[in-house]
């Protein structure tokens, strides 16, 4: 992180925040026993997203790029990223940066999506097993009111 001017902050751009925080967040899911883990890898693996979506639209295989970026990050460099044509380089050497209160709030909202849809899904999960079982294939039901 790169402090600029007063209390304007900067995070590496170029997708490298984003993949870096997926290591971090997959290494941790990796610790978490249980059910839970595979929601928090998931979430990591999610993040993919920004250096993915970089990678295609320069034209570059995606699936390589994402995983020379993992190698790279586990290494220690993690300023790496994509640029526009499709090459893995170091985001701040070549100056391309994220405004971290941007990143921040992209981040809260994207989470409280996904906490949202995982409560309804709770909801109407718990309101189907509720109800009562149909009746077996050539059965008659006594009461079907």
């Amino acid at each position: 992180m790169t402090k600029i001017e007063g209390e304007v902050k900067f995070l590496p751009g170029a997708g490298a925040s984003e993949i870096e925080l997926a290591r971090l967040i997959k290494s941790w899911g990796e610790s978490i026993s249980g059910q839970d883990q595979y929601a928090i890898k998931k979430f990591g693996e999610a993040l993919e997203i920004v250096p993915k979506i970089l990678a295609e639209n320069s034209g570059a295989n995606p699936t390589d790029i994402i995983s020379n970026l993992y190698s790279l990050h586990s290494e220690g460099k993690v300023t790496m990223g994509v640029d526009v044509n499709g090459k893995v380089v170091d985001s701040r050497e070549i100056g391309i940066y994220d405004l971290l209160v941007g990143k921040r709030r992209a981040l809260e909202l994207a989470t409280n999506a996904a906490v949202t849809i995982l409560r309804i899904s709770q909801l109407i999960m718990a309101r189907q097993s509720e109800m009562p079982n149909p009746p077996s294939p050539g059965v008659s039901d006594p009461d079907p009111y």
